[in-house]
């Protein structure tokens, strides 16, 4: 059984599902801890824009030749015809879905974020020097406010709740990048080399002021929100203090897995 899970956590990572699986459950989170109606579709459509995302940044990353490339990068090197394939027909559903059936608040927002996506890869995957935002930083930014979005277009009065929820999680997915970077023993940026060295001392952080925000909470829904950040900050800080009893790609695999606390929290949402 140990066996069979593992096989398909990593494949969950190979095929770069892993992502897409946290954005659509936290979107649905938020719009459920909001008390919001929201149709199945905007969280299909985000974990489909979050791969296609997630599988331009691995091939354009396997197309250089370096010592930091993992497993991951390999596999979509590999087999890049497929996921270019795939990519391209997904891709025009993506747009068409966007361009006649989006909501006109839910467009606005996400054509920000796109446009924000479009220049994180250029710049990035450019060849010059490293850019002057940390990548974890900017990943952590883009995620959050992409998974946000559902949630955001539709209320129109309350988003002030729902702004420092959405900034909980941004810190969460920011510290998740930067410990995968530390794990995985990469060449990282100077702010994110810093918070490597003090992540532990970064989540008891998160941990603590998520428990202030759940006592503090304006809702119920809310409080389970942040419940589910203390939730994941506690298992990152597991996962640090036994880094040197487990393998990279399985640290890499527990950190995203460690992000998918909103579903022990789902019945309390409301």
């Amino acid at each position: 059984m140990a066996r069979r899970l593992y096989n398909l956590a990593h494949w969950w990572h190979l095929l770069s599902l892993d992502a897409p699986t946290v954005a659509a459950l936290w979107a649905w989170f938020f719009a459920r801890a909001m008390r919001l109606h929201m149709p199945i579709f905007p969280a299909l459509l985000l974990a489909l824009g979050t791969w296609l995302l997630y599988v331009a940044d691995r091939i354009l990353d396997g197309l250089r030749e370096s010592e930091l490339l993992r497993e991951r990068h390999y596999f979509h090197a590999r087999h890049r015809t497929a996921f270019l394939a795939t990519a391209s027909f997904l891709f025009l559903l993506l747009a068409w879905y966007v361009l006649t059936r989006m909501r006109p608040e839910a467009l606005r927002d996400d054509l920000y974020i796109g446009i924000f996506a479009l220049l994180y890869l250029f710049v990035v995957h450019r060849r010059a020097a490293p850019p002057r935002l940390p990548k974890e930083l900017a990943v952590a930014i883009l995620f959050a406010a992409a998974t946000a979005v559902p949630a955001w277009s539709r209320i129109s009065a309350g988003k002030q709740q729902l702004a420092p929820a959405i900034l909980f999680f941004a810190l969460l997915c920011w510290i998740n990048c930067v410990g995968i970077e530390k794990w995985e023993g990469g060449d990282p940026h100077p702010s994110t080399r810093w918070a490597s060295l003090h992540l532990r001392a970064i989540v008891t952080a998160i941990a603590l002021f998520s428990s202030i925000a759940a006592l503090l909470a304006p809702s119920r829904g809310l409080t389970t929100v942040y419940l589910a950040t203390l939730l994941s900050s506690g298992l990152l800080f597991t996962l640090d203090t036994r880094s040197t009893r487990l393998s990279p790609l399985h640290l890499r695999i527990a950190a995203d897995a460690a992000l998918l606390t909103p579903l022990a929290l789902f019945p309390f949402a409301r």
